[in-house]
């Protein structure tokens, strides 16, 4: 016997979570290394620091030490060995404000300056030097004072491929950009949702609340990071107001008890661990590879102990809004589900509906015919009565009783919902001469609503009817039926035959083999959902031209015996 594997749904679920989350956290690496600026721009230690006198003797010295102090005619020489370079986009870089140097590489001039600090100035005077490939060249700076204040001591002597630094710019304005990116993402999300509530006319004011926390979370990194250069300073001091963030985690407070759902509230709780073991394994990573997150989060935490919690605030703000915004699509994606699957199985009940329709309006054509001929044949019997023919007037009750039975419908169970529904498909059955039987041990009550009894029996007795008709000419098409109570479940065993056709998808399960599936198959999965509901499966499979559908629903305790086990567990 070939059987359908059993249900997938919570693998297919684990695989779909994964097929998301895989490309964020390959777009977050891909984002991440436009954050990257530091390395660019590596120093180079001096190997020998000196203060050299006229004659040419040198008194050595640390220079981590500070410079020491200078006799009459001395001047300071540091030398380096240069690394090797590629390419001719090498550039040397130091400050050289308040002094007169030289530079030489392997003895050849490279760069002569004499530079003044002007009083009641910040900042230093920058070189930059270009160098050709190469590598090993020795590099000698000489230094001279011009006053007593001077620059940077020893100088700072860098090597990079990016004089401007325009990488490392580049990385500070993207590091605020893209959070302030995500949570603009976020608030357009939440502000589409909204307007798809209002749409739907059923318009959620609590998004509001998420959506104004969006609105504080974008403009304050970027105005508190970028904001001087691109915004007047009124605006400016409002957009970095401390005050925006603190508004921003109570409206998010304010949102969450506002009336959400059990199952919103639970979802959210799952994902806090859920986050702090991503985040743990961020941290465990980074700070293995000596990576940026592990040190960030050190400094968080050092700012945290020093009584500063506006970091905090603000990246747990914008996990809320981050996780709200998925979990309040994810209800909205379902609902849509839902929706389309309420509207596809009512239009499924509807057809069914319409089906029996015909087949009660058919009976009553023929309960109609009937009493015509009946008129006519009371009129026969008063004759053959008064002519005392009591033998036609046998034949004619005879006739009669056969009618009868023809007409008289079936009483399979007490139940008068699953009676209706049998009585409706051995109407069909006879009529498609297919041989209808069914063996039903149901009390006159099920603590199963009928919505999802109709589900259940209606779909599986017309698959069931569909397969029938379709069997080959030489064999007789019938359809065996059993549903029972026994230990605590509404059990169901149906099999008909059918001609061993069947498609299977990729998922293994059946499809329909109509020529619309788009507005068929619903069949398997309506039945499949009501046995999840009353925790069971529904097991479908097929052997030579038997086909069998069963499942095994568990009945639901009575609210009373219910409250009784409950007290009994306090």
């Amino acid at each position: 016997m070939k059987r359908i594997p059993q249900d997938v749904g919570r693998g297919r679920r684990l695989v779909l979570i994964l097929a998301f989350l895989l490309p964020c956290v390959l777009l977050f690496q891909f984002l991440r290394q436009f954050t990257i600026g530091a390395g660019t721009m590596p120093y180079l230690m001096w190997e020998t620091s000196a203060a050299v006198s006229s004659d040419g003797a040198e008194r050595f010295f640390d220079p981590m030490e500070g410079p020491p102090a200078l006799k009459e005619g001395e001047f300071f020489r540091f030398s380096v060995t240069l690394p090797e370079r590629e390419g001719y986009g090498s550039w040397l870089i130091f400050e050289n404000s308040g002094v007169a140097l030289t530079v030489t590489v392997d003895g050849t001039s490279l760069y002569v300056s004499t530079s003044e600090l002007l009083p009641d100035t910040a900042n230093l005077g920058q070189v930059h030097l270009p160098l050709p490939p190469g590598g090993g060249e020795r590099l000698v700076m000489e230094l001279r004072p011009l006053g007593e204040t001077m620059n940077q001591f020893p100088p700072l002597l860098r090597l990079t491929d990016d004089p401007s630094n325009i990488k490392g710019i580049m990385a500070i304005a993207n590091h605020f950009a893209f959070p302030a990116g995500a949570t603009a993402l976020a608030l357009f999300l939440l502000w589409g949702l909204f307007l798809l509530g209002v749409l739907r006319g059923a318009a959620d004011p609590r998004l509001l609340l998420p959506i104004l926390a969006a609105v504080g979370l974008t403009v304050y990194p970027i105005a508190l990071s970028c904001g001087y250069y691109f915004l007047p300073e009124p605006w400016r001091s409002l957009f970095i107001w401390d005050g925006i963030l603190v508004l921003s985690g109570l409206l998010m407070l304010l949102f969450l008890f506002l009336g959400r759902s059990r199952d919103f509230l639970r979802t959210l709780g799952w994902t806090v661990p859920w986050s702090a073991v991503v985040l743990g394994c961020g941290w465990a990573v980074s700070a293995l590879r000596g990576g940026y997150l592990a040190s960030y989060l050190s400094l968080e935490l050092d700012s945290i102990r020093n009584g500063y919690f506006s970091g905090l605030l603000y990246w747990v703000t914008v996990w809320l809004v981050g996780v709200c915004v998925g979990l309040s699509a994810w209800e909205l994606v379902r609902t849509l589900v839902q929706t389309t699957s309420s509207a596809r199985a009512l239009a499924l009940k509807n057809e069914l509906v319409m089906e029996n329709y015909r087949s009660i309006e058919t009976r009553l054509r023929e309960s109609a015919a009937m009493r015509h001929e009946f008129s006519h044949q009371l009129t026969a019997l008063s004759v053959m009565y008064e002519e005392g023919d009591l033998e036609g007037i046998g034949r004619l009750l005879t006739d009669w009783k056969g009618r009868n039975l023809q007409l008289a419908q079936p009483r399979f169970t007490e139940h008068i919902a699953v009676n209706a529904i049998l009585q409706s498909a051995a109407a069909r059955a006879e009529e498609a001469n297919i041989r209808f039987e069914a063996n039903v041990l149901l009390p006159r009550d099920l603590p199963i609503p009928n919505e999802d009894l109709c589900t259940l029996l209606l779909n599986l007795l017309d698959n069931a009817l569909e397969g029938a008709a379709k069997c080959p000419r030489e064999t007789e098409p019938f359809i065996r039926l059993r549903l029972s109570v026994r230990g605590g479940f509404f059990a169901v065993f149906c099999e008909n035959s059918f001609n061993g056709q069947v498609v299977l998808g990729q998922d293994g399960r059946l499809h329909t083999t109509k020529a619309d599936p788009e507005t068929h198959g619903f069949g398997l999965p309506l039945m499949r959902r009501v046995a999840e509901k009353y925790k069971s499966i529904l097991d479908v499979s097929h052997t030579g031209g038997v086909f069998v559908v069963q499942t095994a629903l568990k009945l639901p305790e009575p609210a009373a015996s219910q409250k009784q086990k409950n007290s009994g567990e306090d």
